[in-house]
């Protein structure tokens, strides 16, 4: 083609059809540039589609996550319930004399289960991803990635609102059951019998200390009813993006 095109310019040429040589020279000037323009729409159209496949794949991704955030905020909400439930349990005996016959196992596991639960969050995978190597862009909703800011926002704020003062009281309790522990021979009733079978003494010494582990528990009790609503907030928030994100999910061709 190359060769075919050289010719008819040697002729004109040879033929001094200075003329038409100009005109066809403007002619091949013109085709070079439409190749070229064809070239990059192609070459546009190949990143679109890379771009799209993209977009899918992240979308995908995203709602997997979300989907395994809910699983783990309803497990926490579950949590931080019967850890309410354990400590009204316990300020309940608490509030009785001690004369009083208790059912040792049954305060034993409420005692456990109300000791408190230590920090919950983890950075989300996925999102971070999306965030820190700017293909975030990828996502053609602004309403989507808006979401999204907004979801990760509170989850945040409530994970370091956890972080600051109710983790201050967990580790208040542990240290006040750790006392406890130290002044009994807890520590030397096998393992597997920890659990199970409490030695009287830990039972008399939690009771002797009780003023202070009510003050204690009773702070659980509050942060952990108030996290039982935040892990359904977070988990119903997680529910509205993925509704729509798999709105911008196209099915395959």
């Amino acid at each position: 083609m190359i060769k075919f095109f050289r010719k008819i310019r040697q002729k004109l040429l040879t033929d001094n059809k200075f003329s038409k040589y100009f005109i066809y020279a403007i002619g091949e000037i013109i085709l070079v540039v439409i190749g070229i323009l064809i070239a990059l729409q192609i070459n546009a159209w190949n990143t679109d589609r890379n771009n799209n496949k993209l977009e899918q794949q992240y979308i995908g991704r995203l709602i997997n996550e979300l989907k395994e955030e809910i699983n783990t905020y309803n497990n926490l909400k579950e949590g931080f319930k019967r850890q309410n439930e354990a400590v009204i349990n316990l300020l309940k005996i608490w509030n009785q004399p001690r004369s009083i016959a208790i059912d040792t196992a049954q305060f034993w596991n409420d005692f456990f289960a109300g000791s408190g639960a230590g920090p919950w969050h983890k950075d989300p995978v996925i999102w971070t991803q999306l965030v820190q190597s700017g293909e975030l862009k990828l996502i053609t909703d602004q309403s989507v990635i808006e979401a999204l800011f907004t979801h990760y926002a509170n989850v945040k704020r409530t994970a370091d609102n956890y972080n600051e003062y109710p983790t201050q009281t967990t580790n208040e309790a542990r240290k006040l059951i750790a006392t406890t522990f130290a002044e009994s021979d807890f520590l030397l009733t096998p393992q597997y019998e920890q659990r199970q079978k409490p030695p009287a003494k830990v039972i008399d010494l939690i009771f002797t200390d009780k003023e202070a582990y009510q003050v204690v528990f009773v702070r659980v009790g509050i942060i952990a009813r108030i996290h039982v609503n935040s892990m359904a907030s977070l988990a119903g928030s997680a529910e509205d993006v993925i509704k729509m994100l798999e709105k911008n999910l196209k099915a395959d061709d």
